[in-house]
C-alpha cells in the first residue's frame, strides 16, 4: 500500500475519533477488506471490521447499481446499543472504505458531515 495513503489514513482516524464524542472506533478499510487504520476508545478487531464493512460496502454497491441508484455514498446499521457508519471513499486512485461505531447517542447527521468532510481532506491529500 502506498505510505502516503496509509498515513492519511491513520491521521484521519485518530481525528475523527477525536472529532466524534460518541464515537467508539474509527477502521480505514480497503475495498478488499485489508485493515489500513484504526483508531478506538474499545476493544476492537480492527482487521475482523475491516473485512465485513468492506462486504457490507461491496453489497451496497451491487445494490446501488441494480436498482440504479447510483454510486453509494453510505451506509448504515443501527442496533440496539450502537450504529456502524460506513463510508465509500476514494484516495489517490486507491477505493477505501471507513467505518465509524458510535453509541446511540451520537447524532447520524453529524457522523455523516465528520464523514463527508474527512472525504474531502483524504481526496486533495
Amino acid at each position: 500500500m502506498n505510505p502516503t495513503v496509509t498515513a492519511h489514513a491513520q491521521r484521519t482516524a485518530n481525528n475523527l475519533l477525536e472529532e466524534l464524542d460518541g464515537a467508539r472506533a474509527v477502521v480505514i478499510a480497503t475495498s478488499d477488506g485489508f485493515d489500513l487504520a484504526h483508531a478506538a476508545r474499545v476493544v476492537i478487531e480492527p482487521a475482523r471490521l475491516a473485512a465485513m464493512v468492506s462486504s457490507f460496502a461491496a453489497l451496497g454497491d451491487a445494490a446501488s447499481r441494480e436498482t440504479g441508484i447510483g454510486t453509494p455514498r453510505c451506509l448504515v446499521i443501527e442496533s440496539t446499543q450502537g450504529r456502524l457508519v460506513v463510508r465509500c471513499i476514494e484516495m489517490l486512485g486507491v477505493s477505501l472504505v471507513v467505518v465509524v461505531l458510535t453509541d446511540t447517542s451520537m447524532l447520524l447527521g453529524r457522523v455523516w458531515n465528520a464523514l463527508a468532510s474527512a472525504e474531502q481532506k483524504m481526496v486533495v491529500a
